[in-house]
C-alpha cells in the first residue's frame, strides 16, 4: 500500500463523522434529562399560621412543631401564641391566622353570629381543668356561699359556661349574683383588691389563683356537670380552597398525640421549655387532660347543649340552635384517622 493509501484510509467520510458526532450529543443530552429528573429539588414547605394558646390546652401543636412533625408533612408553621383561646380564635376571625385552637364555647357563639367557621378536630379534652376559685374570709366556705357574691369570668368562654353550668347545678341563678367580666390575667388582682369575691377560671390559672390567695382561698371543682373541649379550628373558605394543607396539618397532630402517650415525660419537658412552667405543675396537670385527635358524638352533644344556654341567656342574637354537623369539617380527620371520627351523621 502507497503512503497516499495509507493516509486516505485513516480520513473519515464527513456524512458518518456528522452522525457520530449528532449521536455523541444525543447520548450527553439524554444522560443529562436523565439526570435532571432524578435529582429534582424537594418541593418547598407550605406555609400555614396557627393561633394557638398556652398550655394544656395546644399541646399537640407544641409537639408538632418542637418535633418538626409539620415539616416532615411539608408544612412551614409561623406560631402565634396567646394567652387564652378566644384571643387566639379571634386572630382567626380577624384573618390573622388560618387555623386555630379554642374551646367550644366561643366556636358556637361565632357560629350564632353567622361566622362561616368550620372546626376540624378535638384535639384535647378535660373535665378537671375548670373551677372556681373564691376567698375563704368572704364567707365562702360552700358552693351554696356563692349566692350575692361578685364573681368574675372571662366572658364568652369556657370559662362563663362552667360557672353558669356550676351555679345552676348548686341551685343559685346568674341573676342571684353580680358577674364581672374580667380577663384571666386580672383576676389574681381583682380578687386580692376585693373587687370580687370568686372567679370563675381553667388551668393553668386556677392553680395560680389559688396559690396567690393562700390560706384565704378554697377552690371548688365538679367533673360531673362539664367536660371542656378544645379544637383545631378555620374559616370554611380557607378549608375548601387549601384542603390539602389541613390534612397535612392533622396528620402532624395524629403523630404529636402517639409521641405524647408513648412519650409523657418527654412531652412534658417540650411543653415546659415552651411555657416557661415548672415540671412539677404540668404533672399535676398531665392526667387530668386527654390529648387526643378526634371528632366524638359528645362535642355534638356538648355544643348544642350550650346553643340552647346562649339563647336562654340572651348571649347570642339568634334564637335557634344550629345543625352543627354542618360546621364541622369530617374529611381532614376521616382521611388521616378514620375511626377517630365518631360522630353519627
Amino acid at each position: 500500500m502507497t503512503k497516499g493509501n495509507k493516509i486516505q484510509s485513516r480520513k473519515r467520510h464527513p456524512v458518518a463523522a456528522t452522525a457520530a458526532f449528532l449521536a455523541v450529543l444525543a447520548s450527553i443530552g439524554s444522560f443529562s434529562a436523565c439526570t435532571r429528573s432524578d435529582q429534582k429539588s424537594p418541593a418547598l414547605p407550605e406555609k400555614i399560621t396557627i393561633a394557638y394558646s398556652t398550655p394544656p390546652y395546644s399541646v399537640l401543636i407544641d409537639i408538632a412543631q418542637k418535633r418538626g412533625y409539620f415539616l416532615e408533612e411539608g408544612l412551614d408553621v409561623t406560631p402565634r401564641v396567646y394567652t387564652y383561646g378566644k384571643l387566639a380564635f379571634e386572630a382567626l376571625l380577624e384573618g390573622k391566622a388560618d387555623i386555630a385552637t379554642v374551646g367550644e364555647t366561643p366556636f358556637i357563639l361565632a357560629v350564632m353570629r353567622g361566622k362561616t367557621v368550620s372546626l376540624i378536630a378535638t384535639i384535647q379534652t378535660s373535665n378537671k381543668n375548670n373551677a372556681i376559685i373564691a376567698r375563704k374570709d368572704k364567707g365562702i366556705l360552700a358552693p351554696s356561699d356563692l349566692k350575692g357574691k361578685k364573681i368574675g369570668a372571662t366572658l364568652g368562654t369556657i370559662g362563663e359556661f362552667f360557672m353558669d353550668a356550676f351555679l345552676v347545678s348548686h341551685g343559685i341563678s346568674r341573676k342571684d349574683m353580680k358577674v364581672v367580666n374580667l380577663a384571666p390575667e386580672a383576676m389574681q388582682n381583682a380578687l386580692a383588691n376585693g373587687d370580687v369575691d370568686a372567679v370563675s377560671s381553667w388551668n393553668p390559672n386556677a392553680v395560680q389563683l389559688l396559690k396567690a390567695l393562700g390560706n384565704k382561698g378554697t377552690v371548688f371543682y365538679d367533673a360531673d356537670i362539664y367536660t371542656q373541649t378544645f379544637n383545631v379550628v378555620a374559616n370554611r373558605e380557607y378549608l375548601h380552597k387549601n384542603a390539602g394543607r389541613v390534612n397535612k396539618m392533622v396528620r402532624a397532630l395524629v403523630k404529636a398525640e402517639k409521641f405524647a402517650r408513648q412519650n409523657p415525660a418527654e412531652a412534658q419537658k417540650i411543653i415546659a421549655a415552651r411555657s416557661g412552667m415548672d415540671m412539677a405543675s404540668i404533672g399535676s396537670m398531665w392526667n387530668d387532660n386527654t390529648f387526643s385527635v378526634t371528632l366524638d358524638q359528645s362535642l355534638l352533644l356538648a355544643m348544642e347543649d350550650e346553643s340552647r344556654w346562649a339563647v336562654k341567656d340572651g348571649l347570642t342574637a339568634g334564637a335557634k340552635v344550629p345543625n352543627y354537623l354542618d360546621y364541622i369539617y369530617f374529611d381532614g380527620l376521616a382521611s388521616v384517622k378514620p375511626k377517630a371520627v365518631r360522630i353519627l351523621r
